[in-house]
């Protein structure tokens, strides 16, 4: 694993677009010369969202639409088994913080947001305002002003 996604906080968007991505997409199946543009415009972001960064020295306008298929559906699944692996290791965390003091999901939801944070930035003030405005709470509850 490249990268650590999944996890409350600032990855936690990355995470939730890469899902719905993959769930919109499920298989792609390239017929014809407009469903191969569409593929064209999003292959370079499903390939650094798999490996990190993105494809240099492939050719894909002299590839057939099949060899296109096959390639975008191998990414496909390789990011879905990724997604997966995620999911369990939040999980786990989850449960490791519950079990050593958070009465439940949310307070272990924060403490891992809180632990990520510091781990980040350490004592960094000015971060102590972002992750108010852009971490777990600001994701997890509608600021109400009066």
């Amino acid at each position: 694993m490249r990268r650590k996604l999944g996890f409350p906080g600032y990855l936690s968007y990355i995470y939730h677009v890469l899902i719905i991505k993959i769930k919109v997409m499920s298989k792609i199946s390239v017929k014809n010369q407009e469903e191969r543009e569409d593929v064209m415009m999003w292959v370079s972001d499903l390939f650094k969202d798999v490996n990190g960064f993105r494809p240099r020295g492939y050719k894909f306008n002299e590839w057939s639409n099949k060899e296109l298929e096959d390639f975008v559906n191998d990414l496909i699944d390789i990011s879905e088994k990724e997604a997966a692996e995620e999911q369990e290791w939040a999980n786990k965390a989850i449960k490791d913080v519950i079990s050593v003091g958070a009465c439940d999901k949310e307070t272990a939801l924060r403490w891992l947001d809180q632990a990520d944070a510091y781990f980040m930035y350490g004592d960094d003030d000015f971060y102590e305002d972002s992750i108010e405005k852009y971490g777990w709470v600001a994701t997890h509850f509608e600021k109400t002003t009066v």
